[in-house]
């Protein structure tokens, strides 16, 4: 089910993208990969299996349902999903290794929701700069969009990421990218001069704190598409009043280029 709630901004970016003046930001988790897919937090632990399968498991069903829940204080919220994500850094750090990440995506439950890679190259066909931020493990997104041939030119990384030396495993706990502080300020000066450039942004996310991607202040227009595809009938109304396109049960981006296409 499609859900376009702002008509009238529709119309405004059907033009705006004839004349290539835009960029895109996005989420990966569940955004650029289907609902089905694992997060890329759980691909390492599943990987492994054992106990650091069974202790992400049961940090995951703690914090989950507070993702996904918009009824909650906002501050509380983000709270919790900053001790969220470090209590899954902290554990994951006891057993990520170079090695293990390659292996890890071999076989991984990662699947690009269909249209994905041909947006994307589109995209990169007219040089229009795309960053993805994750606050998931980036040398998990990084290794499979490379393995899916869709870390193109014109796409930039924004991750929390491990790093290897000398046999030891190192992230820097103080600086975690949490889905509540998943915001603008945290895009590297170089990548944000590239896109301000544009003033016009187009977002896709699969939550509402997605949003805080973009810093409106910076440009004129921003089309907001989100994916919900989990507890459907009670966000659906938090989703319609956040963003200007809704997609429902799985749907794709070959949705969104038909939408756009449409006269």
């Amino acid at each position: 089910m499609i859900y376009i709630n702002n008509k009238e901004k529709l119309n405004i970016f059907k033009d705006i993208i004839e004349k290539e003046e835009y960029f895109v930001i996005t989420d990966f988790d569940r955004t650029l990969t289907t609902h089905a897919s694992d997060p890329s937090m759980g691909i390492i632990p599943n990987y492994l299996g054992g106990e650091c399968k069974e202790r992400r498991t049961k940090i995951f069903k703690k914090y989950r349902p507070i993702e996904l829940d918009y009824t909650l204080e906002p501050d509380e919220k983000k709270k919790l999903m900053r001790k969220w994500a470090e209590d899954s850094f902290l554990l994951l750090s006891e057993y990520v290794s170079e090695d293990v990440v390659k292996k890890s995506l071999i076989n991984a439950n990662l699947h690009l929701r269909e249209g994905t890679k041909i947006l994307l190259e589109y995209l990169n066909s007219k040089s229009i700069p795309v960053v993805v931020m994750s606050s998931g493990i980036g040398n998990i997104v990084e290794g499979f969009l490379e393995k899916e041939n869709c870390l193109l030119d014109n796409v930039y990384l924004v991750s929390n990421f491990f790093e290897f030396e000398n046999g030891k495993t190192k992230i820097d706990l103080s600086r975690i990218m949490a889905t509540s502080n998943k915001e603008y300020d945290r895009i590297p000066v170089d990548i944000r001069n590239k896109i301000e450039k544009r003033k016009n942004c187009i977002l896709f996310g699969d939550l509402v704190e997605d949003l805080r991607m973009i810093n409106e202040d910076k440009i004129e227009n921003v089309l907001k598409v989100g994916f919900l595809d989990e507890n459907i009938e009670t966000n659906l109304e938090a989703f319609n009043n956040s963003f200007d396109i809704v997609i429902t049960n799985d749907g794709d981006f070959n949705d969104i280029i038909k939408i756009l296409k449409e006269e």
